[in-house]
C-alpha cells in the first residue's frame, strides 16, 4: 500500500512558480521541477494536479530547460498511470469529476507529445494514450455540458477544471479537443459570472471547505476571476497554484457576454440545476453496467456505496484491483463472490445504512440572490435527513467578504490522512437540512432523528451557525433575533429554539429538532429600525412536521416547501436568469447579455458571439 500522506503536503505547491520565469523568457533554477517530478513519480495523491505545469513546460519551454531535466521529464511522464485501471500500486484519487478530466488531459497530452514512444507502465504507444485520453475526454465534455457539474459551484474544485482545460486549449491538437475544452471554459466563466460576489465565489457548494467558506479571501478561484473579470481582492498571481495555467495562457479569451454577467450590478435571482438523482443515472446512459460512462459518472459523484451503485462498484473496485488504493481500501470487505453471487450488497447497504452514502453529490437545485450589497445562496431540499460531506447547502456573503452559514456538526468517518478532514465541525452536515429559500430569506429545518449508521460518531444534538461577530460593524441581540450589519448589508438571524453564543464566531440551537431563518437586506432598501421592526414581529414556528417562517413554510413529512400557503416546485432548469433559461440536457446553451448572444453547441462545435 502506498504512503498516505496529509492534506498539508497534497496541498503544497502544484506549480514550480518559476513557471512564470520561463513564460517570461528566462532560465531558472530546476530544482522546483525535480521535486514536482519526485512528487508524481510517487503516485501521491494529486500528482496529477503536478503533472499539468510539467507538460505546459514540455509543450512550450523546453529550449529553456536543461537537456538532464528534460529527460527527467520525459521519463516521468512516460512512467506515470493514467488510469486506475493500468498497472501498478498508487495512493491516487482517479475518480471525483476534476480528477477524472485531469488525468484524461494529461493522458491525451502526454500521448500526442510523444505518439511513438512506449509508455513504460502499460508498455502501450503513446498513440493509444493519446486516443483512451480523447474518447475520456469527448464523454466528459459532452455530460458536463448536457448536465452541468457534478462538483457544483465549488470554490475549490473549479480551479481543477480550469487548469486541465486551460492546457487543452492551448496545447490540444484535435479540434474537437480544443474547441470542446473552450466551450466547457465558457462554462465555468459563466458560473463564476452568474454566481460571484465582488469577485468571491460563495453560492451553495457540491464540494467546499471549511477555510473557503468561513473566509472568503481563502477560496481558490480568486485568481481565475481576477483574471477573466479584474474582479476581487488579489493583487499578485500565485504560480504555485493550479491556476497558474489559466493566468499564462495566451490563447483562451472570456465571450464579452459573460463579462458583462459579471459586471452586472443589477439585483437578480439565479436558479440553476447541476447533475443527477442518483435514482436518474441509469435512465441517462444506455449502457447501465459500463464501467466507463454509467461507473465513473457515478464515482464522480463519490456514489460508491449508495443502492443504487453499490453492485457495479463493486465489480469496478476487483475488476481494476482496487484493494490497495488508499482512498478505497474498506471496499474489499463488499468484494465477496457470496455477496454478489446471492445478490446481498444492496440488502447489506440497506442493513448497515453506512454513512458513506452521504458522500454522493447528487443533482442539486440552487437559488441564489444577488443584490450589489450581499448574496444569499441555497441548495433547495438538497437530499435532506441524509448524511452529509463536504456539500455547502448555502449562505449569505455580506459586504465584502463576510460569510454566514449553517450545519449540523459532524466528525470524519475514517481517521487515515486520505479521509480524515470531511465531514467536520465545520465542513458539511452530519445530517443533511430541509432548506428553502425565497428572494432574500432562507429557512434551514434540521431533524436530527435519522437512524444511526456504520461508521458514524456519536451524533452531536445540536445545529450551529459561523457567526463571525468581530467582522460587523454593529451586533444587536434581542431575545427573538440577532442582527449583523456589515458595511450597508445586514442580516438577521432567528431560531426555533433559543440561540446561545459559543466563541467568537460560533451561534447554537440545543435539540433534535431545530431550525434557523436568515434575511439579509441591504440599507439602500431597508433602514435598521424598519428591520429590526420586522425582525421582532416574526417568528418561527413549528407545528408538527411543519416548520413556518413568515411566508415560507418547511413539511418535514412531506419533503415539500411552501410560499404563501402554495406548494412550490424547488426541480430547476439548467438556468433560469434574467440572462438566459435552458431546459436541462440541452442541445444547444444560448446566453444573452444587453444587445449581445452567446451561442455554444458542443456536438456541433459552435461558439459564436453575435451583436443583435
Amino acid at each position: 500500500m502506498f504512503e498516505d500522506i496529509p492534506m498539508s503536503i497534497k496541498m503544497t505547491h502544484k506549480t514550480f512558480p518559476e513557471i512564470k520565469e520561463l513564460h517570461a523568457g528566462n532560465r531558472i533554477d530546476e530544482s522546483g521541477i525535480l521535486d514536482i517530478l519526485s512528487y508524481i513519480d510517487h503516485r501521491y495523491d494529486c500528482a496529477d494536479f503536478r503533472l499539468i505545469c510539467i507538460l505546459r513546460s514540455l509543450y512550450q519551454y523546453q529550449t529553456l530547460i536543461s537537456k538532464e531535466t528534460l529527460n527527467q521529464m520525459k521519463k516521468t511522464v512516460l512512467g506515470f498511470k493514467y488510469h486506475m485501471a493500468d498497472p501498478g500500486f498508487d495512493g491516487m484519487c482517479f475518480w471525483s469529476e476534476n480528477h477524472q478530466l485531469i488525468f484524461s488531459a494529461c493522458e491525451y497530452l502526454a500521448g500526442s507529445l510523444y505518439p511513438n514512444e512506449v509508455f513504460t507502465n502499460t508498455k502501450a504507444l503513446g498513440s493509444f494514450h493519446k486516443d483512451r485520453g480523447y474518447q475520456h475526454l469527448m464523454y466528459w465534455f459532452k455530460t458536463r455540458f448536457e448536465l452541468g457539474f457534478v462538483e457544483f459551484h465549488s470554490n475549490t474544485y473549479y480551479e481543477e477544471d480550469v487548469a486541465p482545460l486551460s492546457l487543452l486549449i492551448e496545447f490540444g491538437r484535435d479540434v474537437e479537443i480544443q474547441k470542446q475544452a473552450t466551450i466547457l471554459m465558457d462554462l465555468l466563466m459563466l458560473d463564476f459570472a452568474l454566481l460571484h460576489h465582488k469577485g468571491y465565489f460563495s453560492a451553495a457548494s457540491g464540494r467546499c471547505y471549511d477555510k473557503q467558506k468561513m473566509d472568503p479571501n481563502q477560496q481558490d478561484v480568486l485568481d481565475i476571476i481576477q483574471k477573466a473579470f479584474d474582479l476581487g481582492p488579489i493583487q499578485n498571481y500565485d504560480y504555485t497554484r493550479l491556476s497558474a495555467d489559466f493566468i499564462l495562457n495566451s490563447v483562451y479569451q472570456v465571450p464579452q457576454v459573460i463579462k458583462g454577467i459579471a459586471r452586472d450590478h443589477t439585483t437578480k435571482i439565479i436558479q440553476d440545476s447541476n447533475g443527477l438523482y442518483l435514482s436518474e443515472v441509469t435512465n441517462y446512459f444506455k449502457q447501465k453496467k459500463d464501467y466507463y460512462t454509467t461507473g465513473l459518472y457515478l464515482w464522480s459523484m463519490e456514489a460508491f456505496t449508495n443502492h443504487e451503485s453499490i453492485e457495479l462498484t463493486i465489480d469496478m473496485f476487483h475488476d481494476w484491483q482496487l484493494k490497495h488504493n488508499t482512498f478505497l481500501k474498506d471496499l474489499k470487505t463488499f468484494d465477496n463472490v457470496i455477496f454478489k453471487k446471492f445478490h446481498l450488497l444492496k440488502p447489506l447497504v440497506g442493513l448497515l445504512n453506512p454513512t458513506t452514502q452521504g458522500v454522493a453529490i447528487e443533482r442539486a437545485n440552487v437559488y441564489t440572490y444577488k443584490h450589489k450589497d450581499f448574496m444569499l445562496s441555497t441548495a433547495q431540499m438538497y437530499v435532506p435527513k441524509s448524511f452529509g460531506d463536504q456539500h455547502h447547502v448555502g449562505g449569505a456573503i455580506l459586504d465584502q467578504n463576510t460569510s454566514v452559514f449553517i450545519t449540523h456538526p459532524a466528525k470524519a468517518f475514517f481517521k487515515d490522512n486520505s479521509r480524515n478532514f470531511s465531514p467536520s465541525y465545520w465542513v458539511g452536515n452530519g445530517i443533511m437540512p430541509f432548506a428553502y429559500q425565497h428572494e432574500n430569506t432562507a429557512l434551514y429545518v434540521f431533524d436530527l432523528t435519522p437512524r444511526s449508521g456504520l461508521f458514524e460518531k456519536k451524533r452531536a444534538l445540536f445545529t450551529h451557525a459561523y457567526f463571525p461577530e468581530a467582522q460587523f460593524d454593529e451586533v444587536i441581540t434581542q431575545s427573538n433575533y440577532i442582527i449583523g450589519v456589515k458595511g450597508k448589508a445586514m442580516i438577521g438571524i432567528q431560531g426555533l429554539n433559543p440561540i446561545e453564543r459559543y466563541g467568537a464566531f460560533e451561534l447554537r440551537q440545543m435539540g433534535k429538532y431545530t431550525a434557523w431563518a436568515m434575511t439579509v437586506v441591504s440599507l439602500d432598501d431597508v433602514s435598521l429600525a424598519d428591520f429590526k421592526l420586522r425582525l421582532s414581529r416574526s417568528a418561527l414556528i413549528k407545528d408538527k412536521h411543519r416548520y413556518a417562517y413568515q411566508n415560507i413554510e418547511i413539511d418535514t413529512k412531506s419533503y415539500t416547501a411552501f410560499y404563501q400557503n402554495q406548494m412550490v416546485n424547488t426541480e430547476y432548469p439548467r438556468l433560469a436568469s434574467p440572462f438566459g433559461t435552458l431546459e436541462r440536457n440541452p442541445s444547444t446553451i444560448q446566453i444573452h447579455y444587453a444587445n449581445q448572444t452567446l451561442t455554444l453547441n458542443i456536438k456541433e462545435l459552435i461558439r459564436d458571439e453575435s451583436i443583435s
